[in-house]
């Protein structure tokens, strides 16, 4: 499991580096964005207290997990002709998503904690992008 996440973590450093470096950088994007970006940083606490063995912690994380994939979905649709940067970026964190919620919502209780560094790793990777996008769209 590290070694893949050192690698997904190299796969992202130079996604997010080409994003900063061809300046593609999505001017529309609303304040709501914060909230979303809070959100997946909730779905982060609420896996926490579903790796402890809740079911209905782990509910709660799936339902977040697809507000933010929904809001994703519509960020990428409205933000058209801004960067192919930009969508590849967030289009694959997305789909990174996407494959923990299918790992969360059919993966057996065994692998909730590999789930679970899989989850947080992918939150601080967003958290990242947000904030990289947000500082440079203000400057």
């Amino acid at each position: 499991m590290a070694m893949f996440l050192i690698s997904e973590a190299v796969f992202f450093f130079l996604l997010i580096l080409a994003f900063a470096y061809f300046g593609s950088m999505p001017r529309r994007i609303a304040p709501v964005g914060w909230f979303f970006a809070a959100l997946l940083l909730l779905s982060g606490l609420s896996m926490w207290r579903a790796a402890a063995g809740s079911r209905l912690w782990r509910c709660i994380t799936i339902a977040l997990g697809i507000a933010f994939l929904i809001y994703q979905a519509i960020l990428i649709g409205n933000t058209f002709l801004i960067g192919n940067t930009f969508f590849i970026l967030a289009g694959i964190h997305g789909l990174h998503i996407l494959g923990g919620l299918i790992a969360l919502a059919i993966g057996p209780a065994s692998a909730l904690r590999p789930t679970a560094l899989y989850w947080y790793f992918f939150v601080l990777v967003w958290l990242a992008i947000v904030l990289v996008i947000y500082f440079r769209s203000a400057a």
